[in-house]
């Protein structure tokens, strides 16, 4: 089978990532062909410049070259699955890029309704019973009625990654604050200003309760095609109440998968199949009740494969490359028209 990844390798300069352990593992799958794509190559046309990757054994630096590689030309239409490992922010028309191809290959996940899936509120409408009391605005005036009922708050922007834009937000001294993972504690004179700054380029923010036990750490649980792979605690050293893998002093400890939480999976993944969404990382935070609650659902681009492996000395980058080969064998029109009856261009 022609697998294609899309990624830019430079940036996961660390072997251990998911997406350097994914290429490698397909790599050295003989049932597979890889081909690597560069973002920037990302075209829309009906044929694209790509990577041929040699089966055998990849190594670190070759991974981190790929996009310097000698490159061939390939007919979309020849590639039996496209994977779209882009890192968020997506580049400008990436997705509807990507969307030219839809019918023409398969992806395991559908690039059209990214677009709807990365917008504010789309997690909270779909999984109000599993998720933290969430509204979404660009109002001054709502921020502070939802301060007032809650004290503390999390601003969430749309199309972003790695904690960059999760903002905590009080009241304090007359002024509003914010704290960031990356950016630290800044004051703002009044929430126009402050909702200015957390909203970026977005017209709204999704505003969530601040839950306290966030210290207990972020749980990770891994879903393919609907089947759980398994879950890890990523927990901040320092205390601070943002734990995502890309902070430096963030620690992983293996987790079990509770009752509840098998619960919201299984509520929320025909949902998401619905969208054409396949791979899934599902994020939990604690609840003031001692239940974890869905904080952020990631499609597509997920982290946590590679991870299992690590915490626990089993195979399931070979049970992902599995899946992904059964996927190929299915017909590519029925995998796109599920997504189309979503995205509405059908």
């Amino acid at each position: 089978m022609n697998l294609v990844f899309i990624c830019d390798p430079e940036r996961y300069p660390h072997a251990d990532n998911d997406i350097p352990v994914c290429y490698k593992a397909a790599a050295r799958d003989p049932r597979i062909d890889l081909f690597h794509l560069p973002v920037a190559h990302v075209t829309g046309a009906d044929e694209i410049d790509v990577v041929p990757v040699e089966t055998g054994v990849l190594s670190h630096e070759a991974f981190l070259n790929l996009n310097m590689a000698p490159r061939r030309v390939m007919p979309v239409a020849s590639v039996d699955v496209m994977f779209c490992r882009t890192l968020k922010p997506f580049p400008e028309g990436h997705l509807d890029r990507l969307g030219r191809w839809i019918g023409k290959t398969r992806f395991l996940n559908h690039p059209l309704n990214k677009k709807i899936q990365i917008s504010a509120g789309f997690l909270s409408q779909l999984a109000p019973d599993y998720t933290p009391e969430t509204i979404v605005t660009g109002d001054a005036s709502s921020l502070d009625a939802y301060l007032a009922r809650h004290g503390v708050v999390v601003a969430k922007r749309p199309n972003s990654t790695n904690g960059l834009g999760v903002y905590k937000i009080w009241r304090e001294d007359g002024r509003y604050r914010t704290d960031h993972v990356h950016e630290g504690v800044r004051d703002f004179p009044d929430g126009r200003a402050l909702l200015a700054y957390v909203r970026g380029e977005w017209d709204a923010v999704e505003l969530v309760r601040f839950l306290p036990r966030v210290t207990a750490g972020d749980k990770r649980v891994v879903v393919v095609g609907g089947d759980i792979y398994g879950a890890y605690i990523r927990r901040s050293a320092s205390g601070h109440w943002v734990h995502n893998v890309s902070s430096s002093d963030s620690l992983c400890y293996p987790a079990e998968v509770s009752d509840f939480e098998r619960q919201a999976v299984a509520a929320t993944v025909p949902l998401y199949r619905d969208y054409g969404f396949h791979t899934l990382g599902y994020d939990f935070l604690l609840n003031d009740d001692g239940r974890w609650l869905i904080s952020e659902i990631n499609v597509g681009n997920i982290g946590g494969i590679a991870r299992l492996e690590q915490l626990t000395g089993e195979s399931f980058m070979d049970r992902f490359l599995d899946w992904i080969v059964s996927f190929a064998e299915r017909p590519a029109y029925d995998v796109a028209a599920v997504g189309l009856r979503k995205s509405g261009r059908r």
